[in-house]
């Protein structure tokens, strides 16, 4: 007796154990696999409960043909049935091997061992679903055996195995007396242990791809679990100790053994009870289902928000990039019809005098430079489209070497100094001739940043000054392999920004204060690629700013000092490197060089011929590859600017067949890549193609210039 009642509660406690097991699996990741998992041990947990209640309240053992003795394993088994389909493949289902139907005839044995014991049918039941699970088990392990390449283990079926044939050995060694009857208790031991097993299973075998992304409230996962052990451990034990007070209630008022059937009523009661767990199960997965549904509405509703606001952001910013691109675009067009039209008129009736002459060239040196200034505000629209399109798909690289911090700050002011003083305010540049000037870092990306901010100032401040100081943040003295950071003070008497507007100052396609500053152009991404790319050299932005009064931008850059000298005199160097720039230093003229430039657009042919007019060289132009190799054979060119996007036959493959032909005949002709694809790494592309260099669209006559400069040969340079 002592060692059946341990026996189940033993059974009790693992079924228990593996039923909170699962649940709380179940709350945390609901995955379909443990409502199997929980069906299947409350189902047991039922018959359990009930049986091991009525031995201790009752003293024996419950009629084994009581429907409530069985109703819950007979559950049981069909759900553990089911579960072990779930979790099959198609193909591993279709799978069959002859040693499936190997617990067949050991399963017929048995019964026709146990039939006498019990209900037939229960009985017939019991031994046909657990011969189907056997018989499932055997085939998944024998599918993975054959498939081990592409098929998980089999952690599930092997559990289940282990349990269905520990369930048989029950069931065989209770109809035989000892020895062999006293193998009962060790199968019905490993019997409740593989219950354990069996959830261990289950979580190695769970596909974390199965669980759900939408994770609900920790706070209402612990209340969840919290109630339901109380729930059950409630239940249990309250059970337990119901039914013994009802017992001896009953024991003292009886008299004679007619009156014993009225103990009937205490597994009634006990199955009652175990409804009330069945029942707060229920809850439980109930409120699982109903908060993830919860979840995934309130995830819909919140992705139609971001949808609509997507939306209605991509409306807003292809209205405004229409207003933008549509600006300069006709002042392009209207000012070429000027040009156009004064053009035709100095051809068709050129006056006389000299000064109505003088005034019709003046006006088409006005149109052109507004058609210059135009063609550079859309490039620029472009470039700062480009740039935010590589920064968010990952594809903008930090490019470090070695660079004159002077040189940087001469290119910056120059720039900006032109733009400030058409707008007749002050540019003043104040740099600690104490910093190093040779620097490790990004030139093209500190370049970059620096002039945006200082653009944006200069856009935004209609009076006044704008100032730019440069400083290193408190370091004092340099050396060789130090990391500074570079402070960038960028100050201005603009409009200033409003403190509700501060947040959305670095947004994509925000610009602050619209209805004060609608006549200004821009795109709004400026701000938003400048705190991008210093974020990228770990870097920062703040900014200080008044209303009305104006702002402060600064910027706090890494850079490795890469030698003690200083900037010295930053502003004599701007002033000496202005002067050399307008020595023409690229002007030049080579009469005796011959040059073939190849592309499929007539009009950036004319482009490029123009702007290498004045140098006198020989130039020839070619519509494509054909072509272009067609009179590479004729004449022996000096160098080739080649597109790299044409029909037919592009650049490069142009280019291969050049050098194949070069090479048997001992030539090498220096060959530009001309090309519009500006992305980070086309460079080392094209290089690596076997161009000798490479040039972008739209080209800058001072650009293309140097470049022809640099490959033509010296002996027939004539510097101008």
């Amino acid at each position: 007796m002592v060692l059946e009642l341990f026996e189940n509660i033993f059974q009790l406690v693992a079924i228990l154990a593996a039923l909170l097991i699962s649940i709380f699996r179940y709350i945390v990741s609901r995955n379909r696999t443990w409502i199997y998992s929980v069906v299947f041990f409350l189902s047991s947990l039922l018959s359990c409960y009930f049986w091991t209640a009525y031995l201790i309240i009752m003293g024996s053992t419950p009629n084994v043909s009581d429907m409530l003795a069985y109703f819950g394993w007979n559950t049981s088994y069909l759900v553990l049935l089911l579960l072990l389909i779930h979790i099959k493949s198609p193909q591993e289902r279709r799978y069959f091997h002859i040693l499936m139907l190997v617990p067949i005839p050991l399963n017929l044995w048995q019964l026709s061992l146990y039939i006498t014991f019990g209900g037939v049918l229960n009985n017939i039941y019991q031994v046909t679903v657990c011969t189907l699970i056997a018989c499932f088990c055997i085939q998944s392990i024998l599918w993975h055996i054959r498939h081990r390449d592409i098929s998980a283990p089999p952690h599930v079926h092997a559990a289940a195995f282990i349990y269905v044939t520990t369930e048989f050995g029950m069931w065989t060694c209770s109809c035989f007396d000892d020895p062999i009857g006293s193998l009962y208790y060790p199968c019905s031991f490993l019997n409740s242990l593989s219950c354990l097993l069996l959830v261990w299973a289950i979580m190695l075998s769970e596909k974390k791809d199965e669980v759900s992304g939408l994770n609900m409230d920790k706070r209402v996962q612990n209340i969840l679990k919290s109630v339901y052990v109380n729930v059950t451990l409630v239940c249990a034990l309250g059970g337990l100790m119901l039914g013994a007070w009802i017992r001896d209630v009953l024991s003292s008022g009886i008299s004679g053994q007619a009156d014993t059937s009225v103990y009937d009523i205490i597994p009634l009661i006990l199955f009652l009870i175990s409804l009330i767990i069945v029942a707060a199960t229920v809850t439980v997965i109930f409120i699982v289902i109903f908060e993830q549904k919860v979840m995934e509405n309130n995830s819909l509703r919140e992705a139609r928000k971001v949808a609509e606001r997507s939306n209605a952001a991509k409306s807003e910013f292809l209205a405004h990039m229409s207003h933008e691109i549509r600006t300069p675009m006709n002042a392009v067009l209207g000012m070429n019809e000027m040009v156009l039209n004064e053009s035709i008129r100095a051809r068709d009736d050129l006056p006389e005098d000299r000064e109505e002459l003088h005034s019709i060239f003046s006006e088409i040196v006005s149109c052109s430079g507004n058609i210059e200034s135009a063609g550079n505000s859309l490039l620029a629209i472009i470039n700062d489209i480009l740039d935010l399109s590589k920064i968010e798909a990952g594809k903008l690289e930090i490019r470090e070497g070695q660079y004159r911090l002077s040189s940087v700050i001469n290119d910056v002011g120059n720039m900006v100094c032109f733009r400030a003083r058409a707008k007749d305010l002050d540019f003043l540049v104040d740099v600690d001739e104490n910093l190093p000037d040779l620097l490790y870092g990004d030139e093209v990306r500190i370049r970059q940043v620096v002039t945006n901010v200082l653009n944006n100032a200069v856009k935004y401040t209609q009076e006044g000054s704008v100032t730019l100081s440069v400083k290193a943040d408190g370091t004092e003295g340099y050396e060789k392999g130090q990391t500074i950071r570079l402070v960038f003070f960028i100050r201005d008497t603009g409009i200033g920004i409003k403190e509700e507007d501060m947040g959305r100052l670095f947004q994509s396609f925000e610009r602050m204060d619209m209805k004060e500053n609608s006549a200004i152009e821009g795109t709004g991404l400026g701000l938003a690629i400048t705190r991008r790319l210093v974020g990228m050299m770990n870097g920062t932005i703040e900014v200080k700013s008044r209303y009305r009064e104006g702002s402060e931008f600064i910027l706090h850059i890494p850079q490795k000092v890469m030698s003690s000298e200083t900037v010295g005199d930053c502003l004599r160097k701007t002033e000496d490197n202005s002067e050399k720039a307008y020595d023409g230093g690229d002007s030049f003229f080579a009469p005796a060089a011959r040059v073939l430039i190849v592309d499929d657009t007539r009009m950036n042919l004319i482009v490029a011929a123009g702007l290498l007019k004045d140098t006198g060289m020989i130039i020839d132009t070619a519509g494509g590859g054909d072509e272009a190799l067609e009179l590479a054979a004729k004449s022996d060119y000096d160098l080739i600017l080649l597109d790299q996007r044409m029909p037919v036959m592009d650049g490069i493959e142009t280019l291969h067949i050049l050098r194949e032909r070069e090479d048997r005949e001992g030539k090498h002709t220096p060959v530009i890549c001309l090309t519009a694809d500006a992305i980070d790494g086309a460079r080392d592309r094209y290089l690596k193609e076997g161009f000798t260099d490479y040039l972008t669209k739209p080209i800058e006559a001072k650009n293309l210039k140097k470049m022809v400069l640099k490959y033509l040969p010296e002996d027939k340079i004539q510097k101008g």
